[in-house]
């Protein structure tokens, strides 16, 4: 990978928390179910994997190389080995149910800049993130991060890292829990997206 690539890109629903049954792009795509693929792409039909996949895109970027993962495939965080978990959770590290948290598409302000937010992940920095050079690039420092739309339980929320960039090995990680490519966004969130790919790209 690293001779053809500097920089990968996975959105939402393309690296998976653990092998087996379909990934959120192939119940988008194609139902989860290969014979509802048109013919002329089923020779591009492909998984990522746990198994086979991430151990590649982990030596990747040890060699030097940047992907950028959006939404939920910043489980490739756990993957990779680094002390990043999931913020929205109880006392007993359960992940919040929708009666105390919900915030569908609605627009929400980070230490950073404004973000569009959809339910994305907020991610948690554990205490052993300091020996794998995990930095934190954006948060919610505000228990009312509301800005436009609506947001049940946004007081959850504070504290939470939206965006983070870890070394691994030679290369990058850059995670982004919100949906950063949405044509939704506002633009000075596109530029967390632009930053990155071309920043990967700087060696």
């Amino acid at each position: 990978l690293r001779d053809r690539f500097d920089v990968l890109v996975f959105v939402t629903g393309a690296i998976p928390v653990a092998d087996g049954g379909g990934g959120d792009l192939e119940s988008f795509f194609y139902g989860g179910a290969p014979e509802n693929l048109p013919q002329e792409y089923e020779e591009m039909l492909g998984r990522v994997t746990v198994g086979e996949t991430v151990p590649n895109l982990v030596e990747f970027m040890e060699e030097g190389g940047t992907i950028l993962v959006i939404g939920s495939s910043t489980v490739m965080a756990q993957h990779a080995g680094l002390a990043v978990s999931n913020h929205l959770v109880d006392g007993e590290g359960n992940p919040l149910g929708e009666d105390k948290y919900y915030v569908p598409g609605s627009v929400l302000r980070v230490r950073v800049d404004n973000t569009f937010f959809s339910n994305s992940p907020v991610m948690r920095m554990e205490p052993a993130v300091a020996e794998r050079s995990v930095t934190p690039v954006a948060w919610f420092d505000s228990s009312e991060p509301l800005r436009s739309g609506w947001a049940w339980g946004q007081q959850y929320l504070k504290g939470g890292i939206a965006v983070a960039e870890a070394k691994v090995g030679e290369g990058n990680l850059f995670l982004f829990g919100a949906e950063i490519a949405n044509r939704g966004q506002p633009h000075g969130t596109f530029t967390f997206l632009f930053n990155g790919i071309f920043l990967g790209g700087v060696k």
